[in-house]
């Protein structure tokens, strides 16, 4: 029950945070292929996360309603659309899950569980990498909480590596990561790149490739990855793009799905 609630607010949350996104863009047409990229995260997040816990609660007309504008944003998004095209099909699906609240709030209790830290044991055996990824969690929130997004993302992207990197760890046989056809290979010497060259770009990819995470969850973790680089200042200043809060919380919805997913210990052992 308390999971619905949480599905339904993070849902409109994501779509305040879009527009207010929208809002710092000045140009009519949205041909920015990391822009895009953003928005299509929106709403694959209310199809591969919130629409299918909702589905219980929503009526088959509201869900109708709500998919609707989340699709015209994804097909927005394999082209340069206009910016009112956003604009309009974030509006018509915030409006409806807004009046369709009350009956998720009616089935469900008002309490929240907050963003403590996960049990890591799963992935880390010893207490001590268990404390270490408990804490990267914790300064994730404090980030954020402190208005300090870009501090945050970094940290987001730090924790994501540490958790694919004990997913690594976990194999008896490392050779399956190597096997993957997403496994990174060295430019000049046509090797597989050491394991300790490994960044989070090809865990990702890796990751995705034996099972670990999903299809759409790699389509999210990407534009965190990418969101992750504008740690270099002159990448920042070429691409224009300022990260603020609401991104970051939305790259921590972000996160904490692939921590999840991460933690579920799909795919090979």
């Amino acid at each position: 029950m308390q999971d619905m609630h949480d599905h339904i607010e993070g849902a409109i949350a994501e779509l305040v945070r879009a527009r207010k996104f929208l809002d710092r863009i000045r140009v009519s047409q949205i041909r920015n292929a990391e822009q895009r990229d953003l928005l299509k995260a929106t709403a694959l997040s209310w199809f591969r996360t919130h629409r299918i816990p909702l589905s219980s609660a929503l009526s088959i007309e509201v869900l109708a309603a709500v998919d609707a504008p989340y699709r015209v944003i994804l097909n927005a998004t394999d082209r340069s659309s206009v910016k009112g095209t956003y604009v309009s099909a974030l509006n018509q699906a915030k409006d409806v899950l807004v009046e369709a609240r009350n009956d998720v709030l009616a089935a469900a209790p008002t309490a929240r569980t907050g963003d403590a830290p996960p049990a890591f044991g799963p992935l880390a055996m010893d207490p001590q990498m268990q404390a270490i990824l408990a804490r990267r969690w914790e300064e994730c929130t404090r980030c954020l909480q402190g208005g300090a997004p870009l501090a945050a993302t970094v940290m987001m992207g730090g924790l994501l590596e540490a958790l694919f990197v004990s997913r690594a760890n976990k194999l008896s046989d490392k050779v399956v990561l190597f096997r993957s056809k997403a496994a990174p290979i060295d430019a000049k010497t046509k090797k597989h790149l050491d394991l300790r060259q490994w960044t989070l770009a090809p865990y990702i990819d890796v990751g995705h490739d034996l099972g670990w995470i999903s299809r759409s969850a790699k389509d999210v973790a990407a534009i965190l990855r990418d969101y992750r680089n504008y740690i270099h200042p002159e990448k920042e200043r070429a691409h224009g793009v300022t990260l603020s809060v609401d991104d970051a919380a939305m790259l921590w919805e972000v996160t904490k799905r692939l921590c999840k997913e991460l933690l579920a210990m799909k795919g090979v052992t």
